[in-house]
């Protein structure tokens, strides 16, 4: 932690170092894969790198509602800077920002301290146009995927980007950028993301040279592939290659920029030091704990967990605050994204907890997010495969040995796929929240679905709030009659998943069974067990069409079971996205852990105090 911002520092011999500037919201999420490969990459070639999350966003420190993330973020990148001079040798800096990340690295470096150089990928040039675009984003989302929700309207003057809330403060402040008159640095490298005639991103690498800037710039031809839903998003390869090719060429050529003037190491203000290659395969838990202002009540350790194969952020309550949680909540993986959840909700949630008493583990399994070994690539089929399952079920005996008495699992979508059955293979799992599960069974035929270009439907709704898809559309880039035929098999695939309910039997592991028998059976087992269960759905969610399928029309296979619910709610969209959504996960996370405490009070003389929460709100950063 340095100055309220949680940060990797990606350890290597070299005398230059990066410091690399996040883009925000979504599409920090979407590439959040990329940026740690970009940085391992970095690393391998013998630059060292500090990747880092802005405060308000991340595992950083949390903002005041309606704080200016835009001015608070150049604040950080200078801290950021000042951070890896004492924490490495190196005698020059490089900022690499992307997108929103970009534009910010540039103002940060033509306001100081100086830089070497700043790489540029496909930033933002024009705020104005920015925001449009995320405006029509938005729209896009809510037209075509919660068309039938009444959606409370956003506090005046914020703009909601999927399941992020930029703040007046923020927009104003993006709004007023230009960079037409920024030179940022003797050297920058820009990676155009759509170059043609009238790109902004060429026009600006003109001035840049008529202001006798030393400019590279490329096609970055991989971007699409890279900005969308986590599931699918790429690696580039091309173009990380071409960034540290760059960064390596300036080596010899730049001065040394004097570092005297900054403070010497400082324990208390260093960034977290977890080389993802070494230093976090050296350590089972914990580095640097993250406290101090923007953390009130609560503190956070970076752990690592099963032999050092995953990562995660423990919260847990202050030394001031209240007694020694004896529950901990794991949040596992939402598809493909990294431990914080869409729109930071892990985070938010985690630490509302903590301040209440009961601690929390955001996770990454083995192939994802900041774990030591993440995969360059992802499918559907990976995230609903046996090892996420296993790994979750290793999380949880991690936990039950670090003393945890109760440990609950709270997961959606995918993550409440892994969590039934971390439930089902480890007698460790006290309680489960399992919100808007679409499958009970991945099978053969599942696998083969995808194989054929089927998608899921959170894949669907990932593409349709893709500004990039709908342009690609408009453009005639998408085939309309593929997509509509595309459509059309996953409606057959529907049919048969009938079929196979009325009777039809499915094998895997030797194990044959039709899906509602496992079903029935996966739900007689934790009710016997004694595990509270909370089925949770969107009123109109996708995956209802599972669970009737899975436990009977009217959920016959649930009636008598004491330990068993199911519950659905008005505004609840699939990927909570919505405010209102988010909010009522905590109050239902809130209200299952109190069923949890007032079951265990009929069998213990020592039941856990009851818990509260403050509201989850949509931050504004």
């Amino acid at each position: 932690m340095f100055e309220g911002c949680a940060g990797w520092l990606h350890e290597a011999g070299g005398d230059t170092g990066v410091v690399m500037c996040a883009p925000q919201g979504h599409e920090m999420l979407w590439s959040h894969r990329a940026w740690r490969h970009l940085a391992d990459a970095l690393a391998a070639s013998g630059v060292p790198v500090l990747r880092f999350d802005y405060r308000g966003t991340g595992d950083s420190a949390d903002l005041e509602p309606g704080a200016d993330m835009f001015g608070g973020a150049l604040a950080d990148i200078a801290a950021a800077v000042a951070a890896l001079r004492r924490q490495t040798h190196v005698t020059r800096v490089v900022l690499c920002g992307l997108r929103l990340g970009a534009s910010l690295a540039a103002l940060a470096a033509a306001r100081g301290p100086e830089v070497s150089g700043v790489v540029m990928l496909a930033p933002v040039v024009n705020g104005r146009l920015y925001l449009r675009e995320l405006r029509a984003l938005h729209a896009g989302w809510r037209n075509s995927t919660i068309p039938e929700l009444e959606v409370p309207p956003t506090p005046a003057g914020e703009q909601d980007v999927l399941s992020f809330r930029l703040s007046a403060a923020t927009i104003a402040a993006i709004q007023a950028m230009r960079l037409d008159d920024v030179v940022p640095a003797r050297r920058v490298l820009l990676l155009d993301a759509w170059p043609d005639a009238a790109s902004p991103v060429a026009a600006m690498a003109r001035q840049l040279g008529e202001a006798g800037v030393d400019v590279d710039v490329a096609p970055f031809a991989e971007y699409p592939e890279m900005m969308r839903s986590t599931e699918f998003a790429d690696v580039p390869v091309e173009a990380w290659k071409h960034v540290a090719d760059w960064v390596k060429s300036g080596t010899a050529r730049q001065p040394e920029v004097s570092a005297s003037a900054e403070a010497a190491p400082d324990s208390a203000n260093s960034a977290n030091s977890a080389n993802s290659a070494n230093s976090a395969n050296s350590a089972n838990s914990a580095g640097d704990a993250l406290a101090g202002e923007g953390m009130d009540g609560v503190v956070e350790h970076p752990v690592w967990l099963d032999e050092a194969r995953m990562f995660g952020i423990l919260c847990v309550p202050a030394e001031a605050n209240a007694r020694q949680a004896n529950t901990v909540v794991i949040f596992p993986n939402t598809g493909g994204n990294h431990h914080i959840g869409d729109g930071r909700m892990f985070v938010d949630v985690s630490r509302q907890l903590a301040r209440a008493g009961t601690a929390a583990l955001r996770l990454d399994v083995s192939a994802l997010g900041d774990s030591p070994a993440p995969a360059c690539k992802m499918s559907v089929s990976a995230i609903y495969s046996i090892k996420p399952r296993a790994d979750l079920a290793a999380a949880v005996d991690w936990a039950r040995a670090h003393g945890y008495g109760n440990v609950v699992v709270a997961g959606v979508c995918s993550g409440a796929f892994m969590g039934l059955y971390a439930a089902l293979s480890n007698p460790g799992v006290s309680g489960l929240l399992l919100v808007n599960l679409v499958k009970f069974r991945w099978d053969e035929v599942d696998d083969a679905a995808v194989g054929d270009h089927l998608r899921s439907m959170r894949v669907y709704l990932a593409a349709a709030r893709q500004w990039e898809t709908w342009q690609r559309l408009f453009r005639g880039e998408i085939n309309a009659r593929r997509l509509l035929s595309a459509t059309m098999r996953r409606v057959r695939q529907r049919v048969r998943d009938h079929v196979s309910a009325a009777g039809g039997r499915m094998r895997r592991d030797d194990v044959q069974q039709t899906m509602p028998e496992f079903a029935a059976a996966a739900v007689r087992e934790l009710d016997r067990r004694g595990v509270p269960t909370m089925f949770l759905y969107g009123a109109t969610d996708v995956g209802l069409h599972e669970l009737r399928l899975g436990l009977g029309k009217h959920l016959e296979a649930i009636q008598g079971l004491r330990n068993v619910q199911f519950r659905t709610l008005p505004l609840l969209d699939h990927s909570l996205f919505l405010d209102a959504s988010r909010q009522a996960f905590a109050e239902q996370l809130l209200e299952h852990l109190r069923w949890m405490s007032m079951d265990s009070s009929e069998t213990s003389d020592t039941p856990e105090a009851a818990i509260s929460l403050t509201p989850v709100t949509q931050r504004a950063a």
